[in-house]
Formats: structure tokens, sequence, C-alpha cells
């Protein structure tokens, strides 16, 4: 990984202050310098497929409408009708026009005005070139539909920079979703957010991870509005640097950790990395250095996965280091790319609430072709200590989360005091988020 310039505490650089995790005048100048102007994931390709089909991405006051004109054409607009403003459409569906439910006026999935009823009531009055539903910017990245309500935003592409260009062997955008989950969390989101955000905090919330090797030193880096961190170990894998040291059965640690990873998880992997490590004991001596138990792990995953239909993309030991493990992506959005799979994390406002957030947390995975999932549902659960639904990692996360921001709101607290190595993303975030809220 290359050396990265440290970001100094932020209560030496002057970019953030407590407030803007829970004085609502910062939910009001997101609302009008952020969410406006930033490219924001919307939902995945795969959520709106057929012509026709559309979905509705809500976030501070807006509402835009996502909908499949053509096989080859997604477009964007403003979820408002051009009448009095009545939500167009909710939710997700198909249709062959969009109708706004209120007084039944039409629109095509290019957002031409077809319809008004009684028209003739205007007379003149009306000009079809006005009543045409405002767009907004819309282009696809890595499988996700992006949008921007900013007509003179940047491309895409320019806005994600390096990091798409580091996440590229991926190929994220041939995963389909496993599963999905969300929930309202008692936290800001940006709060919500920064919990995925650093891995300083992994060797003690997730203490029970001890038992499986490995470090909890983290190594960040920034790349422009984005950034990352990554192991310091030269494996990235669980177990490795333990068993070298310890003198310890690494194939049974590494068959231990992927099952606990499974039932508290159940991402960072899928069942075929599982079942290859249940294998371990059985396909190689007690006393194979932790190396080749990690390569024999991989080769075999690589070749049962080949078996049913499904390559693994060529990712060269480089192309994993330089990536890392967690992705932030400016504003709302984490990523922990693997070859298979992702573990996708999304924090949004929860209206005007800044004492609130929807989280999303969410499984996408590398499937044989024609078995992809047709449609996986979002299940909601607001229960922070449900162990059997969200699995006791996510859970320390979120109760962590919401302490966080009771505890922020303390006259006794200042201001966030980041640890300028493995705290860099956090501090990234708020120097790019400071520059967009400063910004008229």
């Amino acid at each position: 990984m290359a050396k990265q310039e440290v970001i100094r505490p932020l209560d030496e650089s002057g970019l953030v202050a407590k407030e803007v995790y829970f004085k609502p005048e910062y939910v009001a100048l997101e609302k009008q310098r952020l969410w406006s102007r930033v490219w924001q994931m919307a939902c995945r390709v795969e959520e709106v497929p057929e012509v026709g089909d559309y979905l509705t991405y809500e976030i501070g006051d807006e509402s835009i409408v996502i909908v499949r004109s053509a096989p080859d054409r997604l477009n964007a607009f403003f979820n408002v009708c051009r009448h009095r403003a009545n939500r167009i459409a909710k939710g997700c569906g198909s249709a062959s026009r969009l109708r706004c439910p209120f007084h039944g006026w039409q629109w095509d999935l290019d957002g031409r005005n077809t319809h008004v009823t009684q028209r003739e009531d205007w007379g003149g009055l009306l000009d079809d070139d006005d009543l045409s539903l405002p767009r907004v910017k819309c282009e696809t990245w890595g499988g996700w539909v992006w949008i921007n309500m900013d007509p003179n935003a940047e491309p895409l592409e320019t806005w994600l920079g390096d990091a798409a260009k580091i996440l590229a062997p991926f190929q994220l955008d041939k995963m389909r979703f496993r599963w999905r989950k969300w929930m309202v969390i008692n936290c800001n989101w940006k709060i919500g957010l920064e919990a995925f955000n650093e891995g300083y905090h992994v060797g003690v919330t997730h203490h029970q991870l001890a038992q499986f090797g490995g470090t909890p030193h983290f190594s960040s880096a920034t790349f422009g509005r984005h950034s990352m961190f990554g192991s310091m170990t030269a494996s990235g894998t669980l177990g490795a640097n333990a068993a070298k040291t310890a003198n310890i059965d690494t194939r049974q640690k590494m068959a231990d950790f992927y099952n606990y990873l499974k039932v508290n998880l159940d991402s960072n992997l899928t069942d075929t990395v599982v079942q290859a490590a249940n294998r371990l004991v059985a396909e190689l001596p007690a006393d194979a250095p932790a190396d080749q138990v990690i390569q024999h792990l991989i080769v075999s995953s690589m070749r049962d996965d080949a078996a049913r239909g499904l390559q693994w993309p060529m990712i060269t030991p480089d192309q994993y280091q330089v990536a890392g493990i967690d992705w932030q992506i400016f504003p709302n959005m984490v990523l922990l790319p693997m070859a298979t799979n992702c573990l996708g994390y999304r924090a949004r406002p929860n209206g005007d609430d800044p004492n609130s957030c929807v989280f999303e947390v969410y499984q996408l995975e590398r499937f044989p072709e024609g078995e992809e999932p047709k449609k996986v549902e979002s299940v909601r659960n607001d229960d922070i200590y449900d162990v059997a639904f969200w699995g006791e990692i996510l859970l320390q996360d979120f109760q962590q989360m919401e302490g966080t921001h009771r505890g922020v709101k303390s006259a006794s607290y200042k201001q966030p005091r980041l640890n300028p190595q493995q705290e860099k993303p956090v501090a990234n975030f708020h120097r790019t988020y400071h520059e967009f809220i400063s910004k008229e």
C-alpha cells in the first residue's frame, strides 16, 4: 500500500464540531449543500431489470424515481407531479407510464407528459415542455444506479476517481443481492457511517475475534473524497500471524473462524468458502504452515465454485493489498469487497431527526449464470439486541453507535480526537463534509 500523508486530528484542523451530529441546523445545511450536490448510490441495477420497472429513492425532502425506459436506458426524475406536487410513484413496481394518483396526470418513461386530466379547462395556458418531469443525473457503476441532483455535477467516473479503478478487479457489477436488512437506529447518520469507516475499534469492540489470531492494527489511506483501510498483516487473513508465532493448528483456526463468521455475520464469505474451510483438517497435515493453509483454502474454493459454474475474477496479490478491506465512498456508502462477495452499508438521515438514521446492511454475491436470486426484499428490524437476526458482530457495532451518539451530546465532550493513522478515513470524511456544507 502506497504511503499516504497523515491527516491530523480534526481538533487541530478545525473542520468539525460535535454539533454536526445533533443540531437541527446541520440537517438543513445537508439538504441544501450536501445531498443536492453529491453523487449517491440509489439502488442496484438488478432492482430495475425490465422496461417499465421503477424504484423510488428518498433523501432529505427529495424523492427520486428511477425507471428503465429501454433495455439499455435508465432515467431518474424528481418524483413530484407538475400539477400539485404529489408523489407520482411510491416504493417500487412496474408500469408502462408514470401516473399521479391525485388527479391522474401521466408521463411516459422518458418523462414527457402524455395526459392532463380535462386539459381543455386550461385553454392554452399549459406548455408541454414545462410539463415534463425534471431530470436528475443518473449513471451506473459497480452494478449500482447513482443519482446527482446538481445539473452541473461532474461525471460519476470523475467523482469516484481512483476508488473505481482500484475496485474494478472485483467486478462488483457481476454480483447480486443475497440478503438485505435495514433499521432505524438512534444515532446520526454520520456516526452510523463512521462506525464502519475505521479498523481501530476492531480489537476492542469485536474482542472475540482475537481467538482466531491476527492483529487489531490497521493502515488507512485516502483517495480524494474517498478512503479505505486494510490489515497491516502481510496476508490480510485473520489467523495467519497468530498461527506462525503460537504454533497452533491453523487448519482448525481457519475452520473455526469461518464457521463463526457464517453464524454471526453471514458475510465476508460464501458457503463455498465455509465448506472448504471445514475440509482443511482432513486435507492438510497438522503442521501445515499458515500460508499453505490459506493458499489451499483459496484454491479449493475456486475449484469448487468452478465446478458449479462460477469463475472467480483474477485479482493479483498486489491488487488485493492496494484494495485493502474496507472502503468509504463519500458521502454515505461503505464497502468490504472480496472476490466473490461484498458486504455493504448505507446510512441516510431519518427525515429531519438528527438523532436517528436509516441504516442498511446487505450482502452481494457472485452466482452461477442463471442462478441469481430474482428479487431479494430488504427486511427491517430495529432491535439492537436481536442476535438471532443481526448476529453478534453487527450488534456490537450498533450498540456502540447508539452509545456514541448519546455521549457526543455531553457537556464534557468537546470534539472528536482521532488516531491519525487508523482513523484517517473518519478525518477525511469530515474534511470533505466540511467542504460541502461550508460552500453556499
